[in-house]
Protein backbone atom coordinates (compact mmCIF):
# COMPACT_ATOMS: atom_id res chain seq x y z
CA UNK A 1 0.00 0.00 0.00
CA UNK A 2 1.42 3.41 -1.01
CA UNK A 3 2.77 5.25 2.03
CA UNK A 4 1.78 8.63 0.59
CA UNK A 5 -1.89 7.64 0.35
CA UNK A 6 -1.82 6.10 3.82
CA UNK A 7 -0.36 9.28 5.32
CA UNK A 8 -2.88 11.39 3.43
CA UNK A 9 -5.73 9.42 4.96
CA UNK A 10 -4.17 9.80 8.41
CA UNK A 11 -4.01 13.58 8.01
CA UNK A 12 -7.51 13.91 6.57
CA UNK A 13 -9.22 11.61 9.10
CA UNK A 14 -7.35 13.31 11.96
CA UNK A 15 -8.61 16.73 10.87
CA UNK A 16 -12.13 15.34 10.60
CA UNK A 17 -11.87 14.17 14.21
CA UNK A 18 -10.25 17.42 15.34
CA UNK A 19 -12.96 19.65 13.86
CA UNK A 20 -15.71 17.38 15.14
CA UNK A 21 -14.45 17.99 18.69
CA UNK A 22 -15.41 21.69 18.65
CA UNK A 23 -18.75 21.22 20.37
CA UNK A 24 -17.66 18.61 22.90
CA UNK A 25 -14.68 20.67 24.07
CA UNK A 26 -16.70 23.85 24.54
CA UNK A 27 -19.67 22.20 26.25
CA UNK A 28 -17.38 21.28 29.15
CA UNK A 29 -16.60 24.98 29.58
CA UNK A 30 -20.06 26.43 28.94
CA UNK A 31 -22.55 23.99 30.47
CA UNK A 32 -21.43 24.06 34.14
CA UNK A 33 -21.72 27.86 34.35
CA UNK A 34 -24.78 28.26 32.10
CA UNK A 35 -26.90 25.27 33.11
CA UNK A 36 -30.05 27.41 33.34
CA UNK A 37 -29.66 28.55 29.74
CA UNK A 38 -29.86 24.91 28.65
CA UNK A 39 -32.80 24.10 30.90
CA UNK A 40 -30.99 21.59 33.12
CA UNK A 41 -30.02 21.39 36.78
CA UNK A 42 -26.47 21.22 38.08
CA UNK A 43 -27.07 17.58 39.00
CA UNK A 44 -27.89 16.88 35.36
CA UNK A 45 -24.77 18.70 34.16
CA UNK A 46 -22.48 15.98 35.48
CA UNK A 47 -24.54 13.28 33.79
CA UNK A 48 -24.58 15.12 30.46
CA UNK A 49 -20.82 15.53 30.51
CA UNK A 50 -20.32 11.82 31.22
CA UNK A 51 -23.03 10.09 29.19
CA UNK A 52 -21.12 10.34 25.90
CA UNK A 53 -18.23 8.43 27.43
CA UNK A 54 -20.54 5.87 29.00
CA UNK A 55 -22.26 5.12 25.69
CA UNK A 56 -18.89 4.66 24.01
CA UNK A 57 -18.00 1.78 26.31
CA UNK A 58 -20.88 -0.19 24.80
CA UNK A 59 -20.45 0.99 21.22
CA UNK A 60 -16.99 0.06 19.95
CA UNK A 61 -17.81 -3.54 19.09
CA UNK A 62 -20.96 -2.53 17.22
CA UNK A 63 -19.05 0.17 15.34
CA UNK A 64 -16.44 -2.37 14.23
CA UNK A 65 -19.28 -4.51 12.86
CA UNK A 66 -20.62 -1.46 11.00
CA UNK A 67 -17.18 -0.72 9.56
CA UNK A 68 -17.03 -4.29 8.25
CA UNK A 69 -20.25 -3.74 6.35
CA UNK A 70 -19.84 -0.23 4.93
CA UNK A 71 -16.08 0.43 4.93
CA UNK A 72 -13.92 2.81 6.93
CA UNK A 73 -14.38 5.81 4.61
CA UNK A 74 -18.18 5.57 4.70
CA UNK A 75 -18.07 5.19 8.48
CA UNK A 76 -16.02 8.39 8.69
CA UNK A 77 -18.51 10.25 6.50
CA UNK A 78 -21.51 9.16 8.57
CA UNK A 79 -19.75 10.00 11.84
CA UNK A 80 -18.80 13.45 10.52
CA UNK A 81 -22.46 14.15 9.74
CA UNK A 82 -23.69 12.96 13.14
CA UNK A 83 -20.95 14.93 14.92
CA UNK A 84 -22.12 18.08 13.13
CA UNK A 85 -25.73 17.42 14.12
CA UNK A 86 -24.70 16.83 17.72
CA UNK A 87 -22.75 20.10 17.94
CA UNK A 88 -25.57 22.12 16.41
CA UNK A 89 -27.99 20.33 18.72
CA UNK A 90 -26.44 22.01 21.75
CA UNK A 91 -27.61 25.29 20.24
CA UNK A 92 -31.24 24.52 19.37
CA UNK A 93 -32.11 21.73 21.84
CA UNK A 94 -32.75 22.18 25.53
CA UNK A 95 -33.88 20.07 28.43
CA UNK A 96 -32.36 16.93 29.89
CA UNK A 97 -33.87 14.41 27.46
CA UNK A 98 -32.96 16.11 24.19
CA UNK A 99 -29.49 17.10 25.36
CA UNK A 100 -28.89 13.54 26.54
CA UNK A 101 -29.76 12.27 23.07
CA UNK A 102 -27.41 14.82 21.53
CA UNK A 103 -24.58 13.80 23.86
CA UNK A 104 -25.19 10.12 23.13
CA UNK A 105 -25.07 10.88 19.40
CA UNK A 106 -21.74 12.59 19.98
CA UNK A 107 -20.43 9.61 21.94
CA UNK A 108 -21.18 7.30 19.01
CA UNK A 109 -19.68 9.79 16.55
CA UNK A 110 -16.45 10.12 18.52
CA UNK A 111 -16.09 6.37 18.94
CA UNK A 112 -16.44 5.89 15.18
CA UNK A 113 -14.04 8.70 14.26
CA UNK A 114 -11.44 7.54 16.77
CA UNK A 115 -11.51 4.03 15.32
CA UNK A 116 -11.28 5.47 11.81
CA UNK A 117 -8.13 7.46 12.62
CA UNK A 118 -6.51 4.54 14.42
CA UNK A 119 -7.39 2.16 11.58
CA UNK A 120 -5.78 4.38 8.97
CA UNK A 121 -2.73 4.93 11.18
CA UNK A 122 -2.26 1.18 11.68
CA UNK A 123 -2.77 0.07 8.05
CA UNK A 124 0.95 -0.66 7.61
CA UNK A 125 3.14 -2.00 10.45
CA UNK A 126 6.04 0.30 9.54
CA UNK A 127 5.92 3.78 11.13
CA UNK A 128 2.66 3.06 12.95
CA UNK A 129 3.86 5.04 15.97
CA UNK A 130 4.68 8.07 13.83
CA UNK A 131 1.26 8.06 12.18
CA UNK A 132 -0.60 7.64 15.47
CA UNK A 133 1.49 10.44 16.98
CA UNK A 134 0.61 12.79 14.12
CA UNK A 135 -3.05 11.86 14.46
CA UNK A 136 -3.06 12.52 18.21
CA UNK A 137 -1.35 15.87 17.70
CA UNK A 138 -3.80 17.07 15.05
CA UNK A 139 -6.71 15.86 17.19
CA UNK A 140 -5.89 18.45 19.88
CA UNK A 141 -6.11 21.49 17.59
CA UNK A 142 -9.91 21.59 17.49
CA UNK A 143 -10.43 21.38 21.27
CA UNK A 144 -7.79 24.06 21.91
CA UNK A 145 -9.48 26.41 19.45
CA UNK A 146 -12.87 25.70 21.01
CA UNK A 147 -11.66 26.31 24.57
CA UNK A 148 -10.00 29.60 23.61
CA UNK A 149 -11.58 31.25 20.57
CA UNK A 150 -14.88 29.45 21.10
CA UNK A 151 -15.13 30.49 24.74
CA UNK A 152 -14.38 34.11 23.79
CA UNK A 153 -16.97 34.00 20.98
CA UNK A 154 -19.56 32.67 23.43
CA UNK A 155 -19.26 35.90 25.43
CA UNK A 156 -20.32 37.78 22.29
CA UNK A 157 -23.13 35.65 20.82
CA UNK A 158 -24.28 33.83 23.96
CA UNK A 159 -23.87 30.33 25.43
CA UNK A 160 -26.46 28.72 23.14
CA UNK A 161 -25.93 30.46 19.81
CA UNK A 162 -22.20 29.79 19.85
CA UNK A 163 -22.94 26.12 19.19
CA UNK A 164 -24.92 26.98 16.07
CA UNK A 165 -21.84 28.71 14.68
CA UNK A 166 -19.66 25.81 15.79
CA UNK A 167 -22.06 23.45 14.03
CA UNK A 168 -21.40 25.31 10.79
CA UNK A 169 -17.66 25.13 11.39
CA UNK A 170 -17.88 21.43 12.21
CA UNK A 171 -19.70 20.79 8.93
CA UNK A 172 -16.37 21.33 7.17
CA UNK A 173 -15.35 17.87 8.40
CA UNK A 174 -18.10 16.33 6.24
CA UNK A 175 -16.42 17.71 3.14
CA UNK A 176 -13.04 16.53 4.36
CA UNK A 177 -14.37 12.98 4.78
CA UNK A 178 -15.06 12.83 1.03
CA UNK A 179 -11.32 13.41 0.42
CA UNK A 180 -10.33 10.09 2.00
CA UNK A 181 -8.79 7.64 -0.46
CA UNK A 182 -10.73 4.39 -0.46
CA UNK A 183 -7.79 2.39 -1.77
CA UNK A 184 -5.56 3.13 1.23
CA UNK A 185 -7.59 1.30 3.84
CA UNK A 186 -8.05 -2.32 4.96
CA UNK A 187 -9.97 -4.30 2.37
CA UNK A 188 -11.85 -5.97 5.17
CA UNK A 189 -11.73 -6.00 8.92
CA UNK A 190 -11.13 -9.49 10.19
CA UNK A 191 -14.19 -10.71 12.03
CA UNK A 192 -13.86 -13.02 15.01
CA UNK A 193 -15.53 -16.40 14.87
CA UNK A 194 -17.78 -15.54 17.78
CA UNK A 195 -19.12 -12.18 18.88
CA UNK A 196 -17.54 -10.64 21.96
CA UNK A 197 -19.51 -9.57 24.96
CA UNK A 198 -20.32 -5.85 25.26
CA UNK A 199 -17.36 -5.62 27.63
CA UNK A 200 -14.70 -7.74 25.91
CA UNK A 201 -12.25 -9.56 28.12
CA UNK A 202 -9.24 -7.27 28.63
CA UNK A 203 -5.65 -8.33 28.12
CA UNK A 204 -2.76 -6.97 30.17
CA UNK A 205 -2.30 -3.91 27.93
CA UNK A 206 -6.01 -3.13 28.17
CA UNK A 207 -5.75 -3.12 31.95
CA UNK A 208 -2.95 -0.56 31.83
CA UNK A 209 -4.96 1.78 29.63
CA UNK A 210 -7.91 1.21 31.99
CA UNK A 211 -5.80 2.55 34.86
CA UNK A 212 -4.62 5.43 32.70
CA UNK A 213 -8.25 6.37 32.12
CA UNK A 214 -9.28 5.84 35.72
CA UNK A 215 -6.17 7.50 37.13
CA UNK A 216 -5.22 10.41 34.88
CA UNK A 217 -8.62 11.14 33.29
CA UNK A 218 -10.42 10.36 36.55
CA UNK A 219 -8.67 10.67 39.91
CA UNK A 220 -6.11 13.26 38.80
CA UNK A 221 -8.49 15.41 36.73
CA UNK A 222 -11.22 15.51 39.37
CA UNK A 223 -9.02 16.10 42.41
CA UNK A 224 -6.13 18.30 41.24
CA UNK A 225 -7.89 21.61 42.01
CA UNK A 226 -9.04 20.26 45.37
CA UNK A 227 -5.47 19.39 46.33
CA UNK A 228 -4.12 22.77 45.24
CA UNK A 229 -6.80 24.44 47.38
CA UNK A 230 -4.99 23.11 50.45
CA UNK A 231 -2.06 25.43 49.67
CA UNK A 232 -3.51 28.43 47.79
CA UNK A 233 -6.82 30.29 47.55
CA UNK A 234 -9.76 28.57 45.88
CA UNK A 235 -9.63 30.94 42.90
CA UNK A 236 -5.92 30.29 42.41
CA UNK A 237 -6.46 26.55 42.82
CA UNK A 238 -9.08 26.58 40.06
CA UNK A 239 -6.68 28.57 37.87
CA UNK A 240 -3.86 26.11 38.54
CA UNK A 241 -6.11 23.13 37.91
CA UNK A 242 -7.46 24.57 34.68
CA UNK A 243 -3.98 25.42 33.46
CA UNK A 244 -2.77 21.89 34.15
CA UNK A 245 -5.69 20.39 32.23
CA UNK A 246 -5.09 22.76 29.31
CA UNK A 247 -1.41 21.79 29.40
CA UNK A 248 -2.52 18.19 28.96
CA UNK A 249 -3.96 19.07 25.56
CA UNK A 250 -0.78 20.92 24.58
CA UNK A 251 1.31 18.02 25.83
CA UNK A 252 -0.48 15.56 23.60
CA UNK A 253 -0.10 17.92 20.65
CA UNK A 254 3.67 18.20 21.14
CA UNK A 255 4.68 14.94 22.82
CA UNK A 256 2.53 12.50 20.82
CA UNK A 257 4.36 12.82 17.48
CA UNK A 258 7.76 12.75 19.21
CA UNK A 259 6.92 9.56 21.09
CA UNK A 260 5.67 7.98 17.87
CA UNK A 261 8.93 8.78 16.08
CA UNK A 262 10.96 7.37 18.97
CA UNK A 263 8.86 4.19 19.01
CA UNK A 264 9.38 3.66 15.28
CA UNK A 265 13.13 4.26 15.49
CA UNK A 266 14.03 2.44 18.71
CA UNK A 267 11.05 0.11 19.19
CA UNK A 268 7.92 0.50 21.29
CA UNK A 269 9.20 -1.20 24.44
CA UNK A 270 11.71 1.49 25.51
CA UNK A 271 9.44 4.58 25.36
CA UNK A 272 6.42 2.62 26.62
CA UNK A 273 8.33 1.36 29.65
CA UNK A 274 9.77 4.80 30.36
CA UNK A 275 6.40 6.55 30.19
CA UNK A 276 4.72 3.94 32.38
CA UNK A 277 7.45 4.46 34.97
CA UNK A 278 6.97 8.24 34.68
CA UNK A 279 3.23 7.71 35.22
CA UNK A 280 3.84 5.64 38.34
CA UNK A 281 6.28 8.27 39.61
CA UNK A 282 3.76 11.04 38.92
CA UNK A 283 1.02 9.39 40.97
CA UNK A 284 3.50 8.64 43.76
CA UNK A 285 4.77 12.24 43.81
CA UNK A 286 1.25 13.63 44.07
CA UNK A 287 0.52 11.12 46.81
CA UNK A 288 3.56 12.48 48.64
CA UNK A 289 2.31 16.06 48.31
CA UNK A 290 4.60 17.10 45.43
CA UNK A 291 1.76 18.42 43.28
CA UNK A 292 3.73 20.38 40.69
CA UNK A 293 6.32 17.69 39.94
CA UNK A 294 3.67 14.96 39.91
CA UNK A 295 1.38 16.96 37.63
CA UNK A 296 4.18 17.62 35.14
CA UNK A 297 5.02 13.91 35.08
CA UNK A 298 1.40 12.86 34.48
CA UNK A 299 0.79 15.50 31.80
CA UNK A 300 3.90 14.43 29.86
CA UNK A 301 3.17 10.72 30.28
CA UNK A 302 -0.46 11.14 29.19
CA UNK A 303 0.64 12.87 26.01
CA UNK A 304 3.04 10.05 25.14
CA UNK A 305 0.87 7.10 26.19
CA UNK A 306 -1.98 8.31 23.99
CA UNK A 307 0.27 7.31 21.10
CA UNK A 308 2.26 4.44 22.59
CA UNK A 309 -0.66 2.33 23.80
CA UNK A 310 -2.42 2.18 20.38
CA UNK A 311 0.93 1.59 18.66
CA UNK A 312 1.64 -1.33 21.02
CA UNK A 313 -1.84 -2.75 20.46
CA UNK A 314 -1.37 -2.65 16.68
CA UNK A 315 2.06 -4.28 17.06
CA UNK A 316 0.77 -7.09 19.27
CA UNK A 317 -2.32 -7.77 17.12
CA UNK A 318 -1.18 -7.46 13.49
CA UNK A 319 -3.95 -9.71 12.12
CA UNK A 320 -6.87 -8.08 13.90
CA UNK A 321 -5.86 -4.50 14.62
CA UNK A 322 -9.23 -2.79 14.54
CA UNK A 323 -10.90 -5.24 16.90
CA UNK A 324 -7.95 -5.00 19.31
CA UNK A 325 -7.88 -1.19 19.11
CA UNK A 326 -11.63 -1.09 19.75
CA UNK A 327 -11.24 -3.33 22.80
CA UNK A 328 -8.37 -1.19 24.09
CA UNK A 329 -10.34 2.04 23.69
CA UNK A 330 -13.35 0.42 25.35
CA UNK A 331 -11.35 -0.26 28.50
CA UNK A 332 -9.85 3.22 28.41
CA UNK A 333 -13.36 4.67 28.38
CA UNK A 334 -14.52 2.29 31.10
CA UNK A 335 -11.68 3.58 33.26
CA UNK A 336 -12.31 7.21 32.33
CA UNK A 337 -16.00 6.81 33.20
CA UNK A 338 -15.43 4.87 36.42
CA UNK A 339 -12.57 7.09 37.62
CA UNK A 340 -14.56 10.32 38.15
CA UNK A 341 -17.48 8.43 39.69
CA UNK A 342 -15.23 6.56 42.13
CA UNK A 343 -13.28 9.71 42.95
CA UNK A 344 -16.40 11.75 43.64
CA UNK A 345 -17.75 9.06 45.95
CA UNK A 346 -14.41 8.28 47.58
CA UNK A 347 -13.40 11.85 48.44
CA UNK A 348 -15.84 11.78 51.34
CA UNK A 349 -13.81 9.00 52.95
CA UNK A 350 -10.30 8.98 51.46
CA UNK A 351 -7.82 11.81 50.91
CA UNK A 352 -7.05 12.44 47.22
CA UNK A 353 -3.34 11.89 47.92
CA UNK A 354 -4.12 8.36 49.12
CA UNK A 355 -6.13 7.75 45.95
CA UNK A 356 -3.08 8.63 43.87
CA UNK A 357 -0.94 6.19 45.86
CA UNK A 358 -3.54 3.47 45.23
CA UNK A 359 -3.48 4.17 41.48
CA UNK A 360 0.34 4.06 41.48
CA UNK A 361 0.21 0.63 43.12
CA UNK A 362 -2.40 -0.58 40.61
CA UNK A 363 -0.20 0.62 37.74
CA UNK A 364 2.79 -1.28 39.15
CA UNK A 365 0.76 -4.50 39.31
CA UNK A 366 -0.70 -4.00 35.82
CA UNK A 367 2.75 -3.32 34.36
CA UNK A 368 4.20 -6.42 36.04
CA UNK A 369 1.43 -8.54 34.52
CA UNK A 370 2.16 -7.05 31.08
CA UNK A 371 5.89 -7.81 31.38
CA UNK A 372 5.01 -11.47 32.03
CA UNK A 373 2.60 -11.64 29.07
CA UNK A 374 3.30 -12.72 25.46
CA UNK A 375 2.64 -9.14 24.36
CA UNK A 376 5.83 -8.00 26.08
CA UNK A 377 7.90 -10.28 23.86
CA UNK A 378 6.06 -9.01 20.78
CA UNK A 379 6.82 -5.33 21.41
CA UNK A 380 10.46 -6.30 21.97
CA UNK A 381 10.88 -7.74 18.48
CA UNK A 382 11.78 -5.29 15.69
CA UNK A 383 9.26 -4.49 12.95
CA UNK A 384 10.16 -6.23 9.70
Amino acid sequence: MIDRLVMRNVWVSSWVLSLSLFGDALIYVILPVHADAFGVSMVMVGFLLAVNRIIRTFAYGLIVDLAERIGVKNLCLIAAITATLSTAGYGFLDGAVLLTLSRMLWGLSFAALLLVTLTYAAVNPAKTGTRIGISRSVEQVGPLLAMTVGAWFATIVGPRDVFLYLGLATAVCVGLAFLLDGSAQPERIKKPLSRDRIFPRPDSLDMMIFWMGAGIDGVFTVSISIMWAQYVSLETAILFGGSILAARRLSEMLVAPCSGLIADRFGIRLPLTLMILVTIAGFALIGAGQLLAGSVALVLARGALGTLFPAAVARINPENKVKALARNQTWRDVGAAAGPLATGAGLAFVAPEIMHIIVAAAFIIAFAVFVLSPGWKTVTRPVI
